[in-house]
């Protein structure tokens, strides 16, 4: 009985991890923006009202990257472009 639970469990789990890397993978993931490169853009610093809000200077930003144009690689003009 205990085993069926924890066989029924496995397969969640796996099946969860299969669905989320296929997305992270094919669609979208969140990738952290480091360094100064992008300052105005991303990692505010602390006279931003971002970065009075956190009361530190943010040192990573978080954003959400969508492949969906590598297939077709239709990049548009203002389109930031993140080496992974």
């Amino acid at each position: 009985m205990g085993s069926r639970f924890l066989w029924d469990v496995t397969k969640k789990v796996m099946t969860g991890g299969l669905i989320g890397l296929t997305i992270s993978d094919r669609y979208c993931s969140f990738q952290a923006v480091r360094g100064l490169s992008m300052h105005p853009t991303f990692n505010p610093s602390p006279n931003t009202f971002l970065g009075l809000l956190t009361g530190v200077f943010v040192a990573d930003d978080r954003v959400l990257v969508t492949k969906f144009c590598l297939e077709k690689y239709k990049f548009t003009h203002g389109d930031v472009v993140v080496f992974w």
